[in-house]
């Protein structure tokens, strides 16, 4: 699912909130970004055509809304679609990235370690 980073930032809000309205997100996302009313409308338009929201309920004429897809997926996605695009081919410099240059606990090293030894099988 391709999201620009407004919506992804909406839809984060959304997941988090459990549901959410539109003024409930412009309230949040003005504070930290100079954006309209209308701009965040338009970006749960449009995450409502691609499927990633639905309108659960409204009071008056306020929708609320709920997230169809779970914040993991979208982070799975995206990353993937990034991964295909950085890295097409030699994902060699992702990895010292992601294990040399990154600081990562016990629990990380031992989670990688299982992981390769299972796509090693």
């Amino acid at each position: 699912m391709k999201l620009s980073p407004l919506e992804f930032e909406v839809l984060q809000y959304i997941g988090a909130a459990k549901t959410a309205t539109a003024p409930d997100v412009y309230s949040q996302i003005s504070e930290k970004r100079d954006t309209t009313y209308s701009t965040i409308k338009t970006a749960f338009d449009r995450l409502e055509k691609k499927g990633a929201i639905f309108r659960k309920s409204r009071v008056g004429r306020t929708s609320i809304y709920a997230a169809k897809v779970s914040n993991e997926a979208v982070q799975d996605s995206l990353l993937h679609d990034f991964i295909r695009k950085v890295y097409p081919e030699d994902k060699t410099p992702l990895f010292n990235t992601l294990i040399r240059d990154t600081e990562l606990s016990d629990a990380e090293v031992s989670y990688l370690e299982r992981l390769l030894s299972e796509k090693q099988r």
